[in-house]
């Protein structure tokens, strides 16, 4: 009877099990999933929409002054929004009315670009990252800046491989490059950044690296480009490339002209190197030859001097516009050179300059790099004499006594004596003159010492500051004399004078 019973109670409670179970389930079957798209604003969730699509739709239409902005056919959502499908039994989803609403609180949206990163050589300064609406824009804009520094029609002749060969004289771009490593990545660009959408303007930003109104002058009557380059600090070639309009210092201006004369701060550097076959003149020396028996003052010339000839092949390499290495590839000569004999009465002083006469303080042949004028927005109080190669001679240009010789310098350390480098002034005794050599590889006279003109001082070197700097795989970079000439003692009240003006 017992056992009856308990048999009656078990299955009682597992029909009633089943009961609970069919009921469970025969609610859920009313309640079928639902695909949803949750919406996460930088991580947390701001609620869900029905379509991902219809959403994307919405979001271009309520955008559409973007779109004319920029002429692009779709906007996007910007970075920091995500949108994952769930599946769900949850009909809870918010209207794309108010997804957007809470996006637009914080964010603006983004359009499809194009972001080029400019890697900056100088560890410590950061990259330069510019925003464009396609790859070409940029492309174009580059080969503007490019076409600022070279002459354009030789230009047009090196992408075509159409140079002429050279047969007794001249110059070709052997090639162009970009200094700085230039990337280029496919990205959504958020519409509060500034986006590139015309060439002119990132042309300018490229050359000038600043978009604001660069400075203008008004010719006056009599300006020449020269004077207005000078009074502005600026030098030939700068006011050349910002004003493309002339390709000559001896372009004429007229009254009333606006020029531009902000200084060019360019982005990016344009290199271009040259290959250069010149026939360059020999200036003759002179040799002088005292005749005690002659009064002081007492001159003829014994022999006439002439000048040499040398065919001289040289690579040039100019970053934006400035002849920055020079290397001397050979030099043949075609005609030597004859020195003029001067006799001169009264003995010789050596340590008391002649100031009629300065030897050239380099060997020959030569290249200027830069000339006694405005460089950079500054004044280069000196001449750059390059070209003769690093540990080449160089000579004391008038007769004197060693002022101050000062060495310790290595190549690579820029701030040596003060950027000086090696260095030597000598006192001519004469005038108030004093010359000054820089950047010496080594120093060969001493404090005290009384030199002839033309006579052995030093070899050329790159130390202190220099551009190029030395570096491992550019060891010789940068070599060059920096000449100066001073009345009165340098640094302390003396005053430089263009050194070219004694020859």
């Amino acid at each position: 009877m017992k056992s009856k019973w308990s048999f009656s109670l078990i299955s009682l409670v597992v029909v009633l099990s089943l009961a609970i179970l069919l009921f469970g389930f025969s609610d859920r079957l009313k309640a079928n999933p639902i695909d949803s798209y949750v919406v996460y604003l930088d991580g947390q969730k701001i609620g869900a929409i029905k379509s991902e699509e219809e959403f994307d739709d919405y979001i271009n239409e309520k955008e559409q002054s973007i779109r004319n902005v920029y002429e692009v056919d779709t906007i996007y959502p910007p970075k920091g929004v995500e949108i994952r499908k769930e599946t769900t039994y949850n009909d809870d989803v918010s209207t794309d009315e108010e997804i957007y609403n809470k996006i637009t609180e914080s964010k603006n949206f983004s359009i499809k670009g194009v972001k080029v990163t400019i890697d900056n050589e100088d560890e410590e300064a950061e990259d330069i990252v510019i925003n464009v609406l396609s790859k070409e824009i940029f492309d174009e804009a580059l080969e503007n800046t490019i076409k600022a520094f070279v002459d354009s029609e030789q230009y047009q002749s090196f992408l075509n491989g159409a140079q002429a060969e050279i047969e007794d004289t001249g110059r070709i771009i052997e090639n162009i490059d970009i200094k700085e490593k230039v990337t280029y990545r496919t990205d959504l660009i958020n519409v509060d950044e500034k986006i590139f959408t015309d060439v002119d303007e990132l042309s300018k930003y490229l050359l000038y690296g600043t978009l604001e109104k660069q400075a203008t002058y008004t010719v006056k009557e009599g300006d020449t480009i020269e004077e207005v380059a000078a009074n502005n600090k600026l030098n030939v070639a700068e006011f050349l490339i910002a004003n493309p309009q002339f390709n000559s210092e001896n372009n004429l201006l007229y009254e009333s002209q606006e020029v531009v004369v902000g200084l060019i701060d360019p982005i990016i550097s344009v290199v271009v190197e040259y290959h250069s076959v010149e026939e360059e003149e020999r200036p003759y020396e002179v040799e002088i030859k005292y005749d005690e028996t002659q009064l002081k003052g007492y001159e003829k010339v014994e022999r006439q001097g002439e000048n040499g000839l040398y065919s001289v092949t040289r690579k040039y390499q100019y970053v934006n516009g400035q002849l920055e290495d020079t290397v001397t590839v050979s030099s043949t000569e075609l005609k030597p050179a004859v020195n003029e004999v001067l006799v001169k009465g009264d003995k010789y002083v050596p340590e008391v300059a002649d100031l009629s006469y300065w030897a050239w303080p380099t060997n020959r042949p030569y290249v200027i790099t830069t000339y006694y004028e405005y460089r950079w927005g500054s004044f280069h109080s000196a001449i750059d004499i390059a070209g003769t190669g690093y540990g080449s001679d160089i000579y004391a240009a008038n007769n004197g006594v060693v002022y101050e010789a000062k060495g310790g310098c290595s190549p690579g350390y820029s701030g040596c004596n003060g950027g000086r480098g090696n260095y030597i002034i000598i006192n001519h005794n004469a005038g108030g003159y004093y010359s000054q050599y820089m950047h010496l590889a080594s120093i060969d006279v001493s404090v005290g010492q009384t030199v002839a003109r033309g006579q052995h001082i030093a070899k050329m070197g790159n130390t202190g500051y220099v551009v190029p700097s030395p570096s491992s795989y550019s060891p010789y970079a940068g070599t060059h004399l920096d000449f100066s000439i001073y009345i009165g003692v340098p640094y302390r009240g003396g005053y430089t004078i263009n050194p070219l003006g004694l020859y």
